[in-house]
């Protein structure tokens, strides 16, 4: 006659936990070098000096200071670049090197014509393939997280891509809004504007559709959408990027004069809803659950 014991309870299992190995530095930084690549991607297409000028500065400082504060010993940050084969953050560290060198480069070029045209060429080329490089080598990276079901995504680096362009296109807007390319263009500025709305409207789709791929995934996927809309961190998600971010800044965009004041606050509202995004996304980074235990042994 065999005896039955439980060794654990029926439904016994190691919880969630979330992630803190990046926090508020890194959300920081990736906030800085999206937005940053963002605006000079986009301020070169119209020679915008000061926008390239302030998008490189915002990678240089913003994104290359917020990666130095996290590094524990900056002295050894050159082992980053040790992966650049394997490893997403290794290039896009590469990527904000090259930049720094080709994208000073090609401001001075715009400024003072300084190369010879087949030279600038290339110049301009490398400066905006490394610019791409950092808008979405931080979705790479997060998508890479197998263990969080909320990064783990092919979205990620979609949603990298459309928040730096979005971030571009309203900086460039703002900071030139009285330069000749926009003011004696008015069509160009309706096309900017309406470039708002497009990239609004995919970043609410792709930001819904993340959460929906987590919530269908995995329980540490479940979790973090708890986390962002029913728990801890809905009273700022919700109004502040779904809300505020998106909602406020396009109907700000469509119903409200359209002047200066205007889109200084369609950019300030969908820069606290995208800064904010980059923070809570990475504090309801949940892993999924270490172990499970079946309903009974027997001996």
């Amino acid at each position: 006659m065999s005896r039955h014991s439980h060794a654990a309870d029926d439904d016994f299992r190691v919880g969630s936990r979330q992630q803190t190995a990046w926090g508020t530095h890194m959300a920081t930084a990736f906030f800085f070098g999206e937005a940053g690549a963002g605006l000079f991607f986009v301020a070169q297409f119209f020679d915008f000096v000061l926008g390239m000028a302030v998008g490189l500065a915002m990678v240089l400082f913003g994104k290359g200071g917020g990666h130095l504060i996290h590094l524990g010993k900056p002295s050894r940050g050159w082992r980053a670049f040790a992966k650049v084969s394997t490893s997403w953050v290794s290039r896009g560290l590469a990527a904000i090197a090259t930049f720094s060198v080709f994208g000073t480069l090609h401001l001075l070029q715009t400024m003072y014509g300084i190369l010879p045209a087949p030279l600038a060429w290339l110049v301009a080329g490398i400066a905006v393939a490394a610019c791409l490089v950092i808008m979405v080598y931080q979705g790479f990276a997060m998508s890479h997280s197998s263990a969080i079901t909320l990064w783990s995504t092919g979205l990620m680096p979609i949603t990298s891509l459309i928040f730096a362009l979005l971030n571009g296109v309203l900086l460039t807007i703002v900071l030139g809004y009285n330069a000749p390319f926009l003011t004696n263009h008015a069509e160009t500025l309706r096309l900017l504007q309406a470039a708002v709305i497009v990239l609004i409207l995919f970043g609410l789709v792709t930001i819904l559709s993340m959460l929906h791929a987590a919530r269908y995934g995995s329980e540490g996927g479940r979790e973090s959408v708890r986390l962002l809309l029913r728990k801890d961190f809905a009273a700022t998600f919700v109004p502040l990027v779904i809300g505020l971010g998106m909602i406020v800044a396009m109907l700000l965009l469509v119903l409200a004069p359209k002047s200066l004041a205007t889109m200084i606050a369609v950019t300030a509202a969908e820069l606290t809803g995208y800064y904010t995004f980059r923070i809570l996304v990475f504090k309801a980074g949940t892993y999924d659950p270490v172990m499970k235990f079946g309903r009974s042994f027997t001996r």
